[in-house]
């Protein structure tokens, strides 16, 4: 008989505990890693070393009641007391036990050499992207909002623990530093971050005001600060949204790169940057998408953020007088929001194009400022010139090389627009954005090169669907019916309007000879919420049909002085006739402009 140790060392019960342990110690240092790298909460390591705690007992239970034989795992009590001990279960568990400790002692000296050894350890830790959020004192004429003012900074902490890769000194770490006299420095370093977020909060009457700034341990910089006015009719919703704001704009301020591309671009408000970025972002995003009428409110309602932050933010002028210009042409694919007449647009334009000339920053500011106004004026030859100037201050964007090749077309300077084909297919961009309206005037007056711009447009394993659908145009007026109608359908598949679904449908069935579901496709469609003077869809429509005639009566509201350049935007398409239209063609005259090319839509259902 053996005795109880000499049983727990035959059965491997000292050999899997010992395993265990070692095993348990690096699988607790890779789950701390994967907190920092995830920034993930705290609880996530709690709940992994009580698992690993929980376990121990059964990994020792399990190792004393089975054992490991040549014909596999058995209980232990079933097995002869005399039966000689396979030595291959003891050897697994020392070569486990070896490796595992290898590691650790690799894992150890790494973790040594991270720290320079003459210095502090909160020193070695402050990254860029540190910060402290110290408690927020209360000015209020009482001194009665203390609980206000301690639930905010809760709420900051809060918001910017969610955020990734921001590291944020713990809620009691700050705290102690509440009414101390240190400086934010000194704070800073003893807290291991590079930057506090100090600031207060005072009540008067049904009023609350926050102010927060921002400040670089390193030199004492103030990098941000912001002034925050709500009703305290319900002060707990206000402190989420707040805090919500304040950890939005952080991610700038703590930012170097993008705190440089915010001045470069004309304000020094962060806010109004922020606002500005996602008006940028949604306007590209609802070209891309043919997204229309769900971005146009959102739209308005970040410039007018952007407005109340920063009025003299030129550049951001300029952007929505673009956005309000597209919103007002029949030949965009953006739509106004609801609720808003022409004339009310009208205004917006003019304000904001007024706003966008005054503030300009530079050159190619007022160019694209000026290039604006000469389309409301209808002065195409002088768009022409001001769209030339500005391709050298863009020389990688497509969309500024478009709007040159679009400007040749609607002054019906086909020649020019031929030859301007050949400078965008040798042109080098170093990048593929902005596809989708380069491709579509280039192939207008030169199929070849349109085709040429196709393939790039669907090299991406995911084209946006701005390009597939320009590229399903592309390839049916190159009579290529049959990849025509898988890239339709992968546009169709991709799009979230309806109305350019729609196109795509009944091109691919006029292509294909099937006029009648062509037709079916059109009177199924509701036309009705549209403007009648800002249609494309429609006309376009009726034009693949072959429905000529109908089509120039849906435009005929158009031919009036004051939605005359909106009509004039049609002739960015090559089969457009201005002959039926009498004031444009008077205006058109007055400026020698003639079309004499009227290019035939060659996969409509009729001639």
């Amino acid at each position: 008989m053996r005795g109880f140790f000499e049983e727990l060392q035959y059965r491997n019960v000292i050999r899997v505990a010992i395993a265990y342990v070692v095993v348990g110690w690096l699988v607790a240092q890779v789950a701390d890693l994967i907190v920092d790298a995830f920034n993930l909460p705290d609880s996530f390591l709690q709940m992994i070393i009580v698992l690993l705690v929980l376990g121990f007992p059964l990994a020792v239970i399990f190792a004393w009641a089975f054992e490991l034989t040549p014909e596999g795992v058995k209980r232990a009590k079933d097995l002869p007391a005399n039966m000689p001990k396979d030595p291959r279960s003891g050897k697994r568990l020392n070569r486990i036990t070896i490796i595992t400790l290898v590691i650790a002692v690799a894992w150890l000296s790494w973790d040594k050499l991270q720290r320079p050894g003459d210095e502090q350890p909160t020193a070695a830790v402050a990254t860029e992207k540190s910060i402290a959020v110290l408690p927020f004192a209360d000015f209020s004429p009482e001194g009665d909002h203390a609980w206000f003012a301690d639930g905010l900074t809760d709420e900051l902490l809060n918001a910017l623990a969610r955020t990734r890769s921001l590291r944020v000194a713990s809620r009691t770490s700050s705290f102690a530093y509440r009414d101390t006299e240190k400086d934010a420095t000194t704070i800073a370093t003893e807290l291991g971050v590079a930057h506090i977020l100090e600031g207060s909060v005072r009540r008067a009457g049904d009023r609350i005001r926050v102010t927060a700034q921002l400040i670089r341990a390193r030199d004492d910089a103030h990098l941000w600060s912001e002034t925050f006015d709500a009703s305290s009719d319900d002060s707990i919703e206000i402190q989420e949204q707040i805090a919500f704001e304040i950890a939005s704009l952080l991610d700038t301020a703590m930012d170097p790169a993008e705190l440089r591309r915010m001045v470069a671009a004309g304000t020094e408000s962060i806010a109004a940057w922020e606002a500005y970025v996602r008006l940028r972002e949604e306007f590209y995003r609802s070209i891309d998408l043919f997204d229309p009428l769900d971005s146009s409110p959102r739209m308005l309602k970040l410039y007018r953020e952007v407005v109340a932050k920063d009025p003299a933010f030129g550049e951001a002028h300029l952007l929505f007088a673009e956005i309000v210009d597209s919103w007002l042409s029949p030949a965009a694919v953006t739509s106004a929001p609801p609720g808003l007449t022409r004339e009310g647009l009208e205004d917006l334009f003019e304000r904001a194009i007024d706003d966008a000339a005054r503030y300009a920053r530079n050159d190619d500011d007022r160019l694209g400022a000026e290039i604006l106004r000469a389309r409301v004026q209808l002065r195409l030859a002088d768009i022409v010139d001001l769209t030339r100037q500005r391709l050298a201050y863009h020389p990688g964007s497509r969309e500024i090389w478009s709007t040159h090749i679009s400007a040749l077309v609607v002054a019906s300077r086909f020649d020019d627009a031929r030859a301007f084909v050949r400078e965008i297919i040798d042109h080098e961009f170093g990048n593929n954005d902005q596809m989708a309206s380069v491709s579509a005037m280039v192939a207008r007056v030169d199929l070849e090169g349109g085709l040429a711009l196709v393939e790039q447009m669907l090299a991406p394993t995911s084209p946006v669907p701005a390009d597939l659908y320009q590229a399903h145009r592309i390839l049916l007026m190159a009579d290529r019916v049959a990849e025509a109608a898988e890239i339709g359908q992968r546009y169709i598949s991709a799009a979230t309007n309806p109305t350019w679904s729609l196109m795509v449908k009944v091109r691919q069935a006029c292509a294909e000879g099937r006029i009648a579901d062509a037709e079916q496709l059109y009177e199924d469609f509701d036309f009705s919420p549209f403007d009648p003077t800002n249609n494309n869809i429609q006309w376009l429509a009726l034009k693949t049909l072959g429905r000529i005639d109908e089509a120039v009566e849906l435009l005929r509201p158009l031919d009036r002085p004051e939605t005359l350049v909106r009509l004039s935007e049609l002739l960015s398409y090559t089969h457009f006739d201005p002959s039926p239209y009498p004031n444009l063609t008077k205006k058109l005259e007055a400026q020698g402009i003639m079309r004499d090319e009227v290019v035939p839509m060659n996969f409509a259902c009729r001639p």
